[in-house]
């Protein structure tokens, strides 16, 4: 018989109220899949799928794994750096396009991918052998399966390009990667599409639109622009501007939530916006082994840093520089990089420093921590916090391990709140109590992504100015929607953390060089710091152009102690990554990326 080790860890990845109680079940160890072929068998198998959906089994790594994808998604496009300075070479080598075939960071992801396909077809093979289950029920179960087989590799596609397709029929690993596996991945989410329910039991479990929304997303990424089109037609409601039935798991039409803020905070998780969200808690007896530890680093210093402890994660300047508004509220895509925004780069934490007093998209500080401006609820700023059990709220100084090599600013995007003081139930301290982790969930897809595809699809093979109304419907809740806010505890009163100006686009578009360069603009002020930057640039064909001429020429200038003079984007190479070593090493049917 077939041996099936599973270990189901309770990492938490689907939840049911507060408690997020769906992979809150019993550890089984050296079971055969005969004896999961059963309902309550399957069950547990597809919550050790979905568990890898977080990236972090008990064989991966933190930073390298984690399913939020910033180490390849963030760094590798001019949004961030890595930050920190001594945890090895692999973190650097992927900033720097330098990444080889031994990198054990590449080599970590590869297998978390690949662990998630195979727990994927464990449940498929489980529910097609049990005799407990109805032919729906399994069909059900199986339809289930296949999304995450289909978000796995989805996962690998994008990130090495050359990867093999493995379903519940394989028995010899030794596949090859030469054979393209879009239509494969394809065929899992059509199969879920159309046989997973619209509703389900639990928040934050996949149902029929989210398939929907990953085969349309496939769809962004094949260009393949015109059955996109038809089917995001289908999932956007007509509130925005859409024929379609798109809901949540828990039956609630897809919308944009009021406050761009409240997609990242832990009290508003699995809300209408929320299309597809990783689930973490805290302090629930697992020391620290539901939250996030993925991006462990990248929250405020609220302990007093050490040569180990380091800041993750740091937006760029380029980043920060894009958010940059005319006084109209409107962006400007080429010329928000040609001066550096004010910052405190070169100011001690004990001298005084005034912000940058031009416009400014607001979206900026729900995104960027920086100095001057509150850092979510922690209290007040202060132009010197030290430490302490409630430190001063905006990054001074003593935020940042080293700023000469990660800059001045820090990220916000799925940081804890403050939250009144009750901020235990959004954090943990993991590790020797100075690593802490978040219980923030982190969205993969959500609804505003949606809608910024049915704009690029316009923009290709439509309407030019429907574009412009789906990307205002993104640019309106930005300008109605909440705004960091100063407070000043002497008169009691409010005030805006800066100029903020942002307003929606009210001229008519009709020109598509232009509304495809405002759709790729919004892209990254929307979706900044979640991950997906590096793949857009990547399937639109502009990240070598945008590396070598755009980011890294001034990038260079400013942080020369990181971005070093022998630093460049290698075309035809660089958009992918190299196939781990020891996969080819393994399969001979297996060929290493160009380049590499």
């Amino acid at each position: 018989m077939k041996k099936l080790s599973i270990t189901l860890l309770a990492f938490i990845v689907i939840s049911t109220g507060c408690k997020k109680n769906f992979l809150d079940v019993p550890s089984t160890t050296g079971v055969t899949l005969e004896e999961l072929s059963t309902k309550a068998g399957v069950q547990q198998l597809l919550v050790g799928a979905y568990h890898d959906v977080t990236g972090l089994t008990v064989k991966s790594g933190w930073w390298s794994t984690t399913g939020t994808n910033w180490m390849y998604g963030d760094i590798t496009s001019g949004d961030a750096y890595r930050g920190g300075t001594n945890d090895g070479p692999d973190g650097l080598a992927l900033e720097h396009f330098q990444a080889l075939s031994t990198s054990t960071f590449l080599a970590s992801k590869w297998r978390t991918v690949y662990d998630g396909v195979a727990r994927s077809n464990k449940v498929i093979l489980a529910a097609t052998a049990a005799t407990d289950m109805t032919a729906a029920e399994k069909t059900t179960a199986i339809a289930e399966a296949r999304f995450l087989r289909g978000h796995f590799h989805f996962e690998a596609k994008k990130m090495w390009n050359k990867v093999p397709y493995i379903d519940e029929t394989v028995v010899d690993f030794k596949v090859s990667n030469e054979v393209d596996i879009w239509p494969d991945i394809e065929a899992d989410f059509k199969f879920a599409m159309d046989n997973m329910p619209a509703i389900q039991r639990y928040k934050g479990q996949a149902n029929k639109w989210t398939a929907a929304c990953y085969l349309a997303k496939a769809y962004m990424f094949e260009k393949k622009f015109t059955e996109a089109k038809a089917l995001l037609n289908t999932i956007i409601p007509a509130a925005y501007g859409g024929a379609g039935a798109g809901v949540t798991s828990q039956g609630q039409a897809y919308a944009l939530m009021t406050n761009f803020d409240a997609n990242f905070d832990a009290a508003t998780e699995n809300s209408p916006e929320h299309i597809f969200q990783i689930q973490f808690s805290a302090n629930d007896g697992s020391n620290g082994g539901n939250a996030n530890i993925g991006d462990i680093a990248s929250q405020p210093a609220f302990y007093p840093l050490t040569s180990y402890y380091q800041t993750w994660k740091q937006p760029s300047f380029n980043l920060v520089n894009a958010f940059k508004t005319t006084a109209a509220g409107l962006p400007l895509p080429d010329t928000y990089n040609d001066v550096n925004m004010t910052n405190d780069m070169g100011v001690a934490g004990w001298e005084y420093y005034n912000t940058y007093q031009d416009p400014v998209d607001p979206r900026l500080d729900w995104t960027v921590g920086r100095r001057g401006v509150p850092f979510l609820d922690w209290t007040t700023p202060s132009y010197y916090s030290g430490y302490g059990s409630n430190p001063g709220s905006d990054p001074d100084y003593g935020w940042i391990n080293d700023r000469s090599f990660g800059g001045p600013y820090t990220p916000v995007k799925n940081n804890f709140r403050y939250n009144n003081g009750n901020f235990s139930n959004f954090f943990e301290n993991y590790a020797q109590y100075y690593m802490l982790t978040s219980a923030v969930n982190v969205s993969i897809i959500r609804f505003a992504d949606v809608l910024l595809w049915a704009a690029e699809c316009e923009v290709e093979v439509g309407t030019i100015d429907k574009a412009r109304t789906f990307v205002n419907f993104v640019r309106n809740r930005a300008k109605t929607g909440r705004q960091v806010e100063v407070v000043y505890d002497d008169i009691g009163g409010y005030l805006a953390s800066a100029n903020y100006a942002v307003d929606t686009y009210n001229t008519p578009w009709t020109d598509q060089a232009a509304a495809r360069k405002a759709v790729h603009f919004e892209r990254r002020l929307e979706l900044a710091m979640e991950g997906h930057r590096f793949f857009d640039l990547v399937r639109w064909g502009e990240i070598a152009d945008f590396i070598n001429t755009k980011y890294l020429p001034k990038e260079k200038t400013r942080l020369p102690n990181n971005l070093t003079s022998d630093i460049t984007f290698v075309a035809n190479k660089n958009e992918y990554f190299p196939i781990p070593q020891i996969e080819i090493d393994l399969n001979p049917n297996m060929k290493q990326n160009p380049g590499y």
